[in-house]
C-alpha cells in the first residue's frame, strides 16, 4: 500500500456546477474523479441559491480525488476559475495509506 505525498482533494459545489468543476479537474488529473451527492442542512447559507434559502437545505455534490499533494493548488485553482454558478469549498485530508485489490 501506498499514501505518501498524496492528500484527498474534497469539493463540495452546486449540484448544477458539477460539470464545469468536473471539466476542469480533467483537465489536469488522470486519476478517478468520485461524486457524491450530499444534502447539506444547517445555518450558515452564505453559500445558497434563492431557493435552497427558502428550503433551509443546500443541494450540494462532493468531489473527491486522490493526488499529490503539490497538486492541490493548481486544482483549486482551475476549479475556481471554472464556470460556476455559487461559491463552493475544498478541503485536503492526508491519504495514509491507499491501493488497489484485484
Amino acid at each position: 500500500m501506498s499514501g505518501e505525498g498524496t492528500v484527498l482533494l474534497s469539493i463540495a459545489c452546486a449540484s448544477g456546477d458539477r460539470d464545469a468543476i468536473v471539466e476542469a479537474l480533467r483537465a489536469r488529473v488522470r486519476c478517478p474523479i468520485h461524486l457524491r451527492a450530499e444534502a447539506v442542512h444547517g445555518l450558515d447559507f452564505s453559500d445558497a441559491g434563492t431557493a435552497e434559502r427558502v428550503t433551509g437545505a443546500l443541494d450540494r455534490l462532493a468531489i473527491e480525488l486522490v493526488v499529490p499533494a503539490d497538486a492541490v493548488t493548481a486544482l483549486v485553482e482551475a476549479a475556481g476559475a471554472s464556470r460556476r454558478r455559487l461559491p463552493m469549498r475544498w478541503r485536503v485530508t492526508p491519504v495514509l495509506a491507499s491501493g488497489r485489490v484485484a
